[in-house]
C-alpha cells in the first residue's frame, strides 16, 4: 500500500541514498583490501583531491619514492594521481602540491604530452620535452606507460637530462675551440713552409756565393794572398760548406715534421731506390748491405727514403777505420712494444751494424737534434740525422730505439703499427 506522506517519502528517499552510499563505501573497502585501488580521488568544490593509500604494496612504494629518477602515475586525461620525492624535487614544488594537478600544466608545450600518449597505443612511449620548473627549463627524458586494465592510471619515469647537456654544450664549446686550434695550427704550417722556402732559397743562394768565389779565390788566385790569408779564406769556405749542410740538414728536418699522405708503400723497393741512391758512398767504403723480405706498409714513401737513408748512411760512416761496413736489415711481428696496448702488433724492422757502437749513457740524446758524440773532425755532419728519424717515426705512430755496445755495433729497432 503506498504511503502518500510526504515526510514518509522523503524519509525513505534518505535510506535509499544512504543505502547507495553505504554500498559504494563497501565496494571501495572491499577493492582496497583486494589491492586494486592505491588512490582516490575527491571532488570537493569542483576541485580534484588525490589521496594515496598505504597497502600491501607499501615496499614497492619506499622503493620508488627512493628512485634515482622521476616517477608518476597519472589518469588518462593527465592528473597526476602520485609523484616521488625526486619528480618533487626537480620541479622545486611539494609533492602534496604536485598530486591533483595536471601533468601537462608543468611542460613548456601540452603538444609533447599529447603526442606521447597518442603513442602508448603502440606500446610504451618515450620522448625527450622540457619541464617548466619556475623561471627555469629542465630538458628531461620520459617515459609513459600504459597500467589498464591492472590500474586504470598511466606510469611516467623521467630522467633530467640537464647534466646530459651541460656536458654536450661543453663539448660543442671545445669542439669548437679545437677547430680553432686545428686552423691556427695550419696557419702556423703554412707559415713554416713559407719559412722554409725562404730558407732553402733566400739564404742558400748568399750561401752558394760565398762558396764560389772562394772557391774561385783559393784555386786561381792563391799566389795573391800571403799564407796565413790563404788560411783565413780557407777557414771562411768551409765554414760556408759547414752552414750550406746544415741549412740543407734544417729543411729536412722542418719537412720531417709535416705529416704527408699516406698510401702503400713497399719497403723492398724504397730501400733499393735508397741503395742506388748511396751506391758511390757504398762503394768507397766497401760497405755490404744485406736484407730480407721487407713488408708493405701504410705510409710516406718520401718519409721512408729518408729515413733509411739516413740510419744506412749513419752506419758506414760510423764504421770503424779499415773495416768494411757490414749491415743487416730484417723484418719481423712483434707484440708488447705499446704498454698501453700490449696486445697490438707491430712490424719490427732491425737495423744492424759493425761499426763502432756507442756507450749506453749517450742511447737516448742521439734522438735530439744537434746531439754530436765526436768532433767535427773526426765525423762530419750536423747532429739532424737522426732527429729526422725519429719525427719520420712518430709521423707513422711508431717507435724507434737503439741497441750498441762500444766497438761491436749498433742496432737500431723500427717499430710500425699494424693496424688490424
Amino acid at each position: 500500500m503506498e504511503n502518500n506522506n510526504p515526510h514518509i517519502k522523503a524519509l525513505q528517499a534518505e535510506i535509499d541514498e544512504l543505502k547507495n552510499q553505504l554500498f559504494e563505501s563497501n565496494s571501495i573497502i572491499e577493492a582496497i583490501r583486494e589491492g586494486a585501488v592505491d588512490a582516490l580521488v575527491l571532488n570537493k568544490n569542483g576541485q580534484p583531491h588525490v589521496y594515496s593509500l598505504e597497502s600491501a604494496d607499501y615496499t614497492y612504494r619506499i622503493l620508488i619514492e627512493k628512485f634515482g629518477e622521476g616517477a608518476l602515475s597519472i589518469s588518462d586525461d593527465g592528473l597526476v594521481l602520485y609523484c616521488n620525492d625526486y619528480f618533487s624535487k626537480l620541479l622545486k614544488i611539494p609533492a602534496n602540491k604536485i598530486t591533483g594537478s595536471f601533468f601537462q600544466d608543468y611542460m613548456d608545450s601540452e603538444r609533447e604530452f599529447q603526442m606521447l600518449k597518442s603513442a602508448l597505443a603502440y606500446g610504451p612511449s618515450k620522448g625527450e620535452i622540457t619541464l617548466n620548473a619556475g623561471d627555469k627549463k629542465v630538458p628531461v627524458y620520459v617515459s609513459l606507460t600504459d597500467l589498464h586494465p591492472n590500474v586504470n592510471a598511466i606510469g611516467v619515469v623521467v630522467t633530467d637530462l640537464s647534466e646530459k647537456r651541460k656536458h654536450e654544450e661543453a663539448l660543442v664549446a671545445y669542439q669548437r675551440q679545437l677547430e680553432t686550434k686545428v686552423t691556427e695550427l695550419h696557419q702556423t704550417n703554412t707559415n713554416l713552409e713559407q719559412f722554409i722556402h725562404v730558407i732553402s732559397h733566400d739564404l742558400k743562394e748568399p750561401i752558394r756565393k760565398i762558396v764560389t768565389y772562394t772557391s774561385h779565390l783559393n784555386e786561381t788566385k792563391s799566389e795573391l794572398f800571403e799564407k796565413g790569408e790563404l788560411h783565413n779564406l780557407k777557414i771562411v769556405n768551409s765554414s760556408a760548406l759547414r752552414l750550406n749542410s746544415l741549412v740543407d740538414d734544417l729543411v729536412k728536418y722542418a719537412f720531417s715534421a709535416v705529416k704527408t699522405e699516406e698510401m702503400e708503400v713497399d719497403l723492398n723497393k724504397i730501400l733499393k731506390e735508397v741503395l742506388d741512391d748511396l751506391e758511390l758512398n757504398i762503394n768507397d767504403y766497401s760497405a755490404t748491405i744485406k736484407f730480407s723480405e721487407l713488408p708493405v706498409i701504410a705510409a710516406s714513401k718520401v718519409q721512408m727514403r729518408q729515413l733509411f737513408s739516413n740510419l744506412i748512411s749513419n752506419a758506414i760512416k760510423y764504421s770503424k777505420r779499415g773495416i768494411p761496413p757490414e749491415i743487416s736489415i730484417t723484418a719481423s711481428v712483434s707484440e708488447f712494444v705499446d704498454a698501453n696496448n700490449p696486445q697490438k702488433k707491430f712490424h719490427h724492422i732491425r737495423l744492424q751494424d759493425n761499426g763502432i757502437g756507442m756507450d749506453k749513457m749517450y742511447l737516448t740524446k742521439i734522438f735530439t737534434i744537434f746531439q754530436r758524440l765526436h768532433m767535427r773532425n773526426e765525423y762530419s755532419g750536423n747532429g739532424i740525422g737522426l732527429a729526422i728519424c725519429k719525427k719520420i717515426m712518430e709521423n707513422h705512430l711508431g717507435k724507434i730505439n737503439v741497441e750498441s755496445t762500444p766497438g761491436e755495433g749498433s742496432v737500431f729497432n723500427l717499430y710500425f703499427p699494424i693496424n688490424a
